[in-house]
């Protein structure tokens, strides 16, 4: 029976793994990492998911305030229906800044942290833990890089909106594939963008080309992956809606009095914000096992460290501790 990989060395990293060796390595790295990758994510993300969740229960309290209040009527006790505030209230936009603010911060954080960590724990030796320290530091020397390579991506973004407005208003709805089809394969391809920026140490447009290039005859595979790991972590983010949805039908429902309070919007909201944080890394560290894993497939980088390595290593002494040479034994 083989013995389950603890990823503290590269070549625990750099594998040719089938569809479901990927999904199982990116759990069991999970768990081989989780207290070491815990803190990182509790010292570095944390801050921009609180952020959101704030904006979040702002506005969900204003959007919760907007359901039909009932009320007595003065002809013969008919029910009436009263709307109490305005959506477009300021609170109701700053939550919206608050949480838009929130979430690109703590995504750009979180894929900024994972990648990272992982680059640091292939730097450092097996018996020594990762420190939250070097891999910030690792990330704030290539965090320049990643905000540039976003800015790249919105514009591709802004660019293929662009297309498909003209698509609609040139060519009508039928032709709308023509744009849409491409911009989706195009997305597929991009999971490994952000794996390559930090794996490798090219530019930012040497990485873009490289994302296509590695992807090439591996697209439905990516594209499985990708759709499985979301999926998961599509189920495990409703487990931290629960409490936002009791709240929702203890106030709209039961209507009882003093669970009206923003502040239980906003904590609702934090502990699904909180939530999103550790079950986003589901879909990141998959995307990243399947670079490592096209890596092997195209250039077969792991394998060639493994061929240069032989004979680096001290030959290992065997004896046996019953009979030495300088022991005459038992006659």
């Amino acid at each position: 029976m083989q013995a389950k990989l603890t990823y503290t060395q590269e070549a625990d990293f750099r594998r040719e793994r089938d569809f479901g060796a990927k999904v199982g390595a990116t759990f069991e790295f999970v768990v081989a990492q989780f207290r070491p990758l815990f803190k990182c994510l509790v010292y570095f993300v944390l801050p921009g998911a609180l952020l959101a969740g704030i904006g979040m229960g702002l506005f969900v309290s204003n959007v919760l305030s907007m359901i039909p209040l009932a009320g007595p009527s003065a002809h013969g006790g008919r029910i009436t229906q009263t709307f109490p505030n305005n959506p477009f209230t300021i609170t109701s936009m700053l939550g919206i800044g608050l949480a838009t603010v929130g979430f690109m911060a703590a995504f750009l954080l979180l894929s900024s942290t994972v990648y990272a960590f992982v680059r640091v724990r292939i730097n450092t030796p097996a018996q020594e833990a990762v420190k939250p320290a070097e891999v910030w530091a690792f990330v704030w020397r290539r965090l320049g890089r990643v905000v540039g390579a976003m800015l790249v991506l919105s514009l591709l973004m802004l660019v293929s909106g662009g297309l498909l407005m003209g698509c609609l208003a040139l060519l009508g709805p039928g032709f709308v594939f023509l744009i849409v089809f491409p911009a989706f394969w195009a997305a597929i391809c991009l999971t490994l963008y952000f794996p390559i920026l930090w794996m490798e140490d090219d530019g930012i447009l040497a990485a873009l080309r490289r994302s296509f290039y590695l992807i090439k005859g591996k697209w439905w595979s990516s594209l499985g992956l990708y759709m499985i790991m979301s999926f998961i972590t599509g189920v495990m983010n409703y487990l931290f809606l629960i409490p936002f949805y009791g709240l929702m039908v203890v106030r709209t429902m039961l209507k009882l009095p003093g669970f009206d309070s923003e502040i239980l919007s906003v904590a609702a909201m934090s502990i699904y914000a909180l939530g999103w944080i550790f079950t986003a890394v589901l879909p990141l560290v998959a995307m990243l096992f399947q670079y490592f894993n096209l890596v092997e497939r195209k250039d077969g980088i792991g394998l060639r460290q493994l061929v240069d390595s032989l004979g680096q290593t001290p030959a290992p002494q065997v004896s046996n501790h019953t009979f030495r040479p300088d022991e005459e034994g038992e006659y």
